[in-house]
């Protein structure tokens, strides 16, 4: 049998092909799959299909796949699937990640009692149960409060209330946002973090953990805290990164996560680095693709492979260049066509990529009736931070969300 690499879940080709194009080309991969495969073929040695939302299908997918290779290693990147994979690794007897730091990162409140305990920087919180407690626990802590899902992704539902008859609006439609996954009805309730927000990607093996990529966020459509785009390089000053390098160590050593790249957003406080949540598997909107752009020689499915199989990743560089993201939103709610760039702007040397990610006919709304409701994506380098943000508002600007108007 050939030692292989199991993979569950693949994602959406335009967000995840380069994860797993960077794991093929240095390890042998067998997957589970959600149906048959179609641009993942080339990358994939073996595959079994199941339903994702099964674990006793996938484990038993991925268990016919054990007797035929020999799995060294269990990786997903799909958020959904952190604990399962931890599970189904731990049935196999691949050590993988932990599954009990598998559930801390599928979990925010989880989280914030580990932080608690260890004394990572973090915000105050409780959880509510009712709309009566969410306003005791929001007087405790005091206004403005952010109320959020336990175990969603992408900053969905995420919400900032200033008072108590903007939190009594909003309780319900954050709960009934909730991952199928947290199944208690209990909505976080914590402290507002003021400041610029940043992400930290990292590999963690056998307790070392290494961050080598930080990227600078932006929000939009208040008060929820849409990610409309990012910024991956050197974007903050040498204390500072060595400040959030200290925080994003405790705190994934907090959670006890292992063998994986994770990654760990955080808010640059008046006060310091304080830890918005850790999550278990690579940063989504393509943030570690920007890192492979940004940093000479870097292949984040090769990291990952390293690590899912028990071995040192090579050193990694300091980038040598910054790349931003910033994702295209119709103006209104709409069906979805095309998107149009003018020519003269698209052939500009800064600007590295802009692809479409929808298809047409799909039904594209602002939040809060759909959260990432995205039409596509632009991508540019430039000379420093406000250089690109500048550029990439520009790219955004003058690109056109073709399609029809939906009433609201």
């Amino acid at each position: 049998m050939k030692d292989s690499i199991l993979v569950i879940g693949t994602g959406f080709q335009h967000f995840r092909e380069y994860a797993l194009r960077g794991l093929a080309q240095r390890y042998r991969v067998v997957l589970v799959a959600r149906s048959p495969l179609e641009w993942e073929l080339p990358y994939v040695a073996e595959y079994r299909e199941a339903d994702l939302e099964d674990e006793a299908a996938v484990l038993a997918a991925a268990e016919d796949l054990a007797a035929r290779n020999r799995i060294v290693g269990v990786v997903t990147w799909d958020e959904w699937l952190v604990a399962q994979a931890a599970e189904i690794a731990a049935q196999l007897g691949v050590r993988s990640m932990p599954t009990g730091a598998a559930r801390s990162c599928r979990d925010k409140a989880m989280q914030r009692a580990r932080f608690q305990e260890e004394g990572v920087p973090s915000a105050r919180f409780h959880l509510a149960a009712s709309v009566t407690e969410a306003v005791a626990a929001a007087e405790e802590i005091g206004y403005p409060v952010v109320v959020k899902p336990r175990g969603q992704a992408a900053s969905i539902a995420v919400t900032i209330v200033h008072g108590e008859a903007e939190l009594r609006e909003t309780f319900e439609a954050v709960r009934g946002a909730e991952s199928p996954s947290i199944g208690d009805g209990l909505v976080l309730v914590e402290e507002f973090l003021s400041g610029p927000e940043v992400a930290v990607d990292s590999w963690v093996l056998d307790g070392r953990i290494e961050p080598f990529s930080i990227s600078a966020k932006r929000t939009d459509y208040p008060p929820f805290f849409e990610e409309v785009a990012h910024v991956v390089g050197k974007v903050l000053d040498s204390a500072t990164e060595a400040a959030v390098r200290d925080v994003v160590i405790a705190a994934n050593r907090a959670l006890g996560v292992d063998r994986t790249i994770t990654h760990t957003e955080l808010m640059l406080t008046p006060d310091g680095p304080k830890v918005v949540e850790v999550n278990g598997r690579l940063g989504g909107d393509l943030i570690p693709r920007l890192a492979e752009i940004a940093i000479p020689g870097l292949s984040i499915g090769g990291v990952l492979g390293a690590v899912a199989t028990g071995r040192e990743p090579d050193p990694i560089p300091e980038p040598d260049r910054l790349v931003g993201i910033r994702f295209l939103y119709p103006g209104a709610d709409l069906t979805f066509d095309d998107i149009e760039l003018p020519a003269a702007l698209a052939d500009e040397p800064w600007v590295h990529e802009v692809r479409r990610v929808s298809e047409p006919g799909t039904e594209l709304r602002l939040p809060p009736r759909q959260f990432l409701g995205r039409a596509g994506y632009v991508i540019a380098t430039g000379a420093d931070i406000a250089e690109i943000d500048a550029r990439l508002l520009a790219l955004a600007d003058s690109t056109t969300v073709l399609g029809e108007p939906l009433s609201v």
